[in-house]
């Protein structure tokens, strides 16, 4: 895909921003570690891995409007 397209193919499928960060969550200790869930920094969904952030497979039940059509 060319650089300049205004699609790139790095980008969530929903909205199409094109970044995303792990979920925090406190471990056994009590120490806040990134999980394996990635979220989404445009529309705040969560997804189990950058694939599924790609396509729109795997929204988790922790995101916004999931669920919804």
């Amino acid at each position: 895909m060319n650089s300049d397209s205004p699609h790139p193919a790095n980008r969530c499928h929903f909205c199409a921003a094109t970044s995303y960060h792990h979920l925090l969550a406190r471990d056994p200790a009590g120490v806040m570690r990134p999980t394996t869930t990635l979220v989404c920094d445009g529309c705040g969904r969560q997804f189990e891995d950058k694939d599924a952030w790609r396509s729109g497979a795997g929204v988790t039940g922790n995101s916004p409007e999931a669920g919804k059509p």
